[in-house]
C-alpha cells in the first residue's frame, strides 16, 4: 500500500540502516528505527494497525534502548531492518514478509537473551 514517495523513503532508510550497521552507529540506528516504524504504520494506510503499532513501538523502543548494550548485535539488527525496508521499497510483499519474520526472530532472540542475562544477576 506504500505510495511512490513512501517507497523512496523506505529505500533511503534502508541505505541509512546499512550505513549504521557498517559503522555500529547506535544513535543513527535508533533514529532510523523510529522513522521506519512510523513509516510502516503510515504506509499501511490502516488507522487501526497504525494505532496498535504506535503502542507496541513505544514499548519496544524503550526496551531496546535500556538493554541493547547487554545482548544486541547492532549491525545484524540494522541489516535486518534494512532488508525489510528495502523489500517494502521494491513493492515485494513476499520478501517483506520474509524479512519481517527474520527481524521478529531476531527480536525474540534479543529479548530472551536480555531476560536471561538479567535473571543471572
Amino acid at each position: 500500500r506504500a505510495s511512490d514517495t513512501e517507497r523512496r523513503r523506505f529505500a533511503e532508510i534502508a541505505d541509512g540502516m546499512e550505513a549504521a550497521a557498517a559503522a555500529s552507529d547506535d544513535i543513527a540506528f535508533m533514529r532510523l528505527d523510529r522513522e521506519l516504524n512510523a513509516l510502516l504504520a503510515e504506509a499501511a494506510h490502516n488507522e487501526y494497525a497504525a494505532r496498535a503499532m504506535r503502542s507496541l513501538n513505544g514499548h519496544s523502543r524503550r526496551f531496546w534502548y535500556l538493554h541493547y548494550k547487554e545482548a544486541a548485535d547492532l549491525p545484524r539488527c540494522a541489516r535486518l531492518h534494512a532488508d525489510e525496508a528495502r523489500a517494502v521499497a521494491k513493492g515485494n510483499p513476499a520478501r517483506a514478509m520474509a524479512a519481517s519474520d527474520k527481524l521478529m526472530d531476531y527480536v525474540e532472540t534479543f529479548t530472551r537473551a536480555t531476560v536471561n542475562v538479567r535473571a543471572l544477576r
